[in-house]
């Protein structure tokens, strides 16, 4: 039976979300509320559309000369995020961004991970088209990285 992993990258305005089962995979934007704030309903759509058995998130944290406003914004979010994913009860591991990029080997460059994604899954090509496609972009190959360690 193939499994069916999931990646999310978060955010309190942005963020991805992808599953991705044998070849077939797809991507979608964060469901976030306008002004910000996970769409907890939303998220739990997407990821009860598929069985998923192993879920990648990436972790957060406040960077350096990071307002403390959007330090918080940010914290909020991903707490979204683990409650959301906790109750649905799927397996999950949470990874630094080094950690992910470095086992696949993408450089460091803001869009790199979206050409990548798009050189592996030529599919999601239209899916991944714009610049702010990038989480999207993230969220697959965390769901291809999720692959590799289970």
């Amino acid at each position: 039976m193939t499994k069916t992993f999931a990646g999310i990258d978060p955010g309190y305005k942005t963020g991805g979300v992808a599953l991705l089962q044998g070849d077939w995979a797809e991507v979608h934007d964060l469901p976030v509320f306008t002004e910000g704030g996970l769409d907890a309903h939303e998220l739990r759509q997407i990821l009860s559309s598929v069985a998923v058995d192993y879920l990648v998130i990436e972790k957060q944290g406040a960077r350096p000369k990071q307002g403390v406003s959007s330090a918080f914004k940010i914290g909020m979010g991903f707490g979204q995020i683990l409650s959301a994913v906790s109750l649905l009860g799927i397996p999950h591991q949470i990874v630094t961004p080094a950690s992910w990029k470095k086992a696949l080997r993408v450089p460091a460059d803001k869009d790199a991970a979206r050409r990548i994604a798009i050189q592996q899954f030529p599919a999601l090509a239209d899916d991944l088209k714009r610049k702010k496609d990038e989480h999207r972009a993230e969220a697959l190959l965390m769901a291809t990285y999720g692959r590799l360690v289970k």
